[in-house]
């Protein structure tokens, strides 16, 4: 393989779950994991965030506990467009990306196994100036 990929941290984590009101009282109740603005257009998603950072997001669907394609991890990274132009290098595809409200960018691929892997940037990320030729 060529090229590294360099991850900062886990941006967050998904979990599915058949009732947010349900699900509220242990993630945000019990643990204490406030619930923050979402930064979608999708009112099934909730958006939840530890002091430190790191997010869960709790998406409502009648298909849970999560099912292997309904599942992902989110890799946080400096400069997106390095960790894309690597991972196409290495022969993955970029299923989907975008830009959040909060500015966060973002890209899916799938691992070797078909698992669903998300890199995206901290929120505000402005992309890198193109590098000279």
């Amino acid at each position: 393989m060529a090229g590294k990929i360099d991850i900062r941290q886990i941006n967050h984590v998904t979990t599915m779950v058949k009732d947010t009101a349900r699900a509220m009282e242990f993630y945000n109740n019990l643990l204490g994991i406030k619930q923050i603005q979402s930064q979608v257009d999708n009112p099934a998603i909730t958006w939840l965030q530890l002091d430190n950072g790191m997010m869960v997001h709790l998406i409502e669907t009648d298909e849970a506990p999560a099912k292997p394609g309904n599942i992902h991890h989110a890799f946080q990274v400096d400069n997106l467009e390095d960790t894309q132009a690597t991972l196409e290098s290495n022969g993955f595809e970029v299923l989907r990306g975008g830009i959040r409200y909060d500015g966060q960018a973002y890209f899916f691929i799938q691992d070797p196994d078909g698992n669903s892997v998300e890199f995206c940037t901290a929120s505000g990320y402005a992309p890198a100036p193109p590098r000279p030729a």
